[in-house]
């Protein structure tokens, strides 16, 4: 009988457990990224250059190259010509970005599916100066869930649950816009 009752309170708590696991990875992998864009932002305001995030499928290379997919990391780097491209006279690699999970996906807007640059002021812009905005979508293979993170043409970034995520029972946003790197 003993047993009985603890095999049905296993069958009952594993699955609850595994599902708090993985939004807490999700939710870490989103706060990673968000970390990303914020260190490139404020470097750039820091340093007076631009400064660049952008995918490669080998960030901790010396010389990394910028990719198309975020999926097997990124890095940020000064950009002081704000071409997108880690050039050899100067610009430096800030921060590197080993892959996710391979249980989690990231897909960036088309806009800056190749790289996020922000301006000396903080905006993110392209490489003409035009301030663009984007957003990335993360999700996790295994359960649906997703998180998603913004970023607004004056270079403002924030992450939020989208209401058709299969984690959000209640359907409620939580936005965890941050201004200026503070919270």
């Amino acid at each position: 009988m003993t047993l009985a009752i603890v095999g049905i309170l296993l069958g009952i708590a594993v699955p609850s457990m595994r599902s708090m696991l993985s939004g807490s990875e999700l939710s870490a992998s989103t706060n990673h990224l968000v970390y990303s864009l914020q260190s490139a932002r404020s470097e750039a305001i820091k340093r007076i250059v631009p400064v660049s995030l952008c995918p490669s499928d080998n960030p901790d290379a010396a010389k990394p190259v910028c990719g198309e997919s975020y999926d097997k990391g990124w890095f940020v780097f000064v950009d002081a010509d704000a071409d997108g491209v880690l050039d050899d006279d100067g610009e430096e690699v800030i921060l590197r970005s080993e892959a996710l999970s391979p249980a989690f996906s990231v897909t960036a807007d088309k806009i800056i599916s190749g790289g996020v640059l922000f301006s000396i002021d903080g905006v993110s812009s392209n490489s003409s100066g035009v301030p663009i905005g984007g957003s990335f979508d993360i999700s996790h293979s295994g359960n649906g869930e997703r998180r998603i993170v913004r970023i607004a043409a004056s270079g403002r970034i924030g992450s939020s649950v989208p209401y058709d995520s299969a984690s959000s029972d209640d359907k409620t946003t939580t936005d965890n816009t941050t201004e200026g790197g503070t919270k």
